[in-house]
């Protein structure tokens, strides 16, 4: 019986062989650009490698090594920093944006819809040259415009905010880079799950006297968790490998206060030449963010189920 099967399945092969050389083209290039970079990197996290010597095989020790690199840990506590500042608010305004597209009577929506969208696509040179602009200490349009409220309120005593020069605003200047960068894209996201939203639902709620934030909380909420929940994976995912936003914005500077994991690891590889510690960082990350996504989507399944 087995070797009547290994026959079959060289006939069909033989058979097939066409079929199977239209599609080859696909599996070399991911096993060339995709499969063999895993596989390598997962046997670099055991060695100690800058790219041009032999490598030498360190166990575990790289593993250990994290353990006690102060600029690893800090660099995951500013992406957790970062994430928290603007995640909320950008969900906030994505969903808001979303429902006023969404309204029937507002006039003009693609071309509302592609404004909104348009910071996602817009190269991102041009985007450090006008935030920069904008948190300049002593020009910039954001410190005028709080001068300008300090001196109708001068009770408020309000003075100039070094966005980019202080440790303690640097995470916020980034936080709203990126709300102002991908609230569009999130709305985007929102805007097409409002629109699975059968409307025999708002008509069921109107009919039993529902005003509009009933609806929206009856009705809206609880249909779009699904949305919201893949948003939010999104914006995980987006935060942990940040990179281009904070590159261009501060560097991670002033110091490290700024620099999140993205950043780090890129130092690591490309700047310190560690390739073989840059690969066990991201794969024990990478392992972390999966469990941590793994378990919010089991929560989340959860809810839905028990409710």
């Amino acid at each position: 019986m087995k070797n009547e099967a290994e026959s079959q399945w060289r006939r069909d092969i033989i058979k097939y062989r066409h079929f199977y050389l239209f599609i080859s083209p696909f599996f070399i290039l991911f096993a060339a650009f995709s499969l063999y970079p895993v596989l390598f990197s997962l046997f670099l996290s055991f060695m100690k490698w800058n790219g041009l010597t032999q490598w030498k095989w360190v166990g575990l020790g790289n593993f250990t090594s994290m353990l006690y690199d102060d600029i690893l840990w800090r660099s995951l506590w500013n992406t957790l920093i970062i994430g928290l500042l603007y995640i909320p608010p950008m969900m906030i305004l994505a969903f808001i944006f979303a429902q006023v597209l969404n309204a029937q009577w507002l006039k003009l929506r693609a071309f509302y819809r592609a404004a909104l969208f348009l910071p996602c696509v817009t190269p991102m040179v041009v985007i450090a040259i006008v935030f920069s602009l904008i948190f300049s200490s002593e020009k910039g349009v954001l410190n005028y415009a709080i001068m300008g409220v300090g001196h109708m309120l001068p009770f408020l005593h309000l003075k100039p905010i070094p966005w980019l020069e202080s440790e303690s605003w640097s995470k916020t200047s980034v936080a709203i880079l990126v709300v102002w960068r991908w609230t569009g894209y999130n709305m985007i996201i929102m805007l097409a799950g409002l629109q699975g939203i059968p409307t025999e639902y708002y008509e069921a709620a109107m009919v039993d006297g529902a005003g509009m934030w009933e609806r929206v909380k009856s009705v809206t909420m609880p249909l779009m968790r699904p949305t919201f929940a893949f948003c939010g994976l999104l914006s995980l995912l987006g935060t942990v490998y940040m990179f281009d936003e904070i590159f261009v914005l501060t560097n991670g500077g002033p110091g490290v206060s700024s620099m999140n994991f993205g950043l780090y690891l890129f130092n690591l590889s490309f700047t310190d030449f560690k390739f073989g510690y840059a690969s066990c960082v991201a794969y024990t990350v990478a392992v972390a963010v999966f469990f941590i996504t793994l378990a919010g989507l089991r929560i989340t399944r959860q809810r839905e189920e028990a409710k």
